[in-house]
This record gives C-alpha cells, sequence and structure tokens, in this order.
C-alpha cells in the first residue's frame, strides 16, 4: 500500500524524483513520504512538501496527504 502523497503524485504525472529534487529532502525520506502510509512526518517536512504541492495543485491541502 502506498501513501497518499504516492498517490497524488502519480495522478499528477511526477515521479520521485520530482520530489526529491524539489523538497531537497534526501532519498531515504522521500521513499518514506510515498511508501510508507502510516508515516506521519514532522510539521516542517509537511509545510516543505505543501509548499511544492501547491506549486502543482493550489487546491491542495495538509488533509489530503496526512490526518492532521
Amino acid at each position: 500500500m502506498k501513501s497518499k502523497l504516492h498517490s497524488w503524485i502519480h495522478k499528477n504525472k511526477l515521479d520521485k524524483q520530482w520530489l526529491h529534487n524539489v523538497s531537497g529532502f534526501p532519498a531515504y525520506q522521500v521513499k518514506k513520504l510515498l511508501n510508507d502510509p502510516l508515516y506521519k512526518p514532522d510539521g516542517t517536512t509537511m509545510r516543505i512538501v505543501l509548499s511544492n504541492v501547491k506549486k502543482k495543485d493550489d487546491s491542495a491541502k495538509l488533509s489530503d496527504f496526512w490526518d492532521v
């Protein structure tokens, strides 16, 4: 099972390399964000992800990806 973030990235025809490039996160963190549906990152990580996602989809919100 993949995370909601993974589903969003796939739906928007992006890939993990896109997230790695725009966020500056190390590969292991990108892998965890995309592959672990139970992983809840810290607030800073969530803000970085959301700010980059909003560049592609300005209607996105944190609750689309994590239970907050």
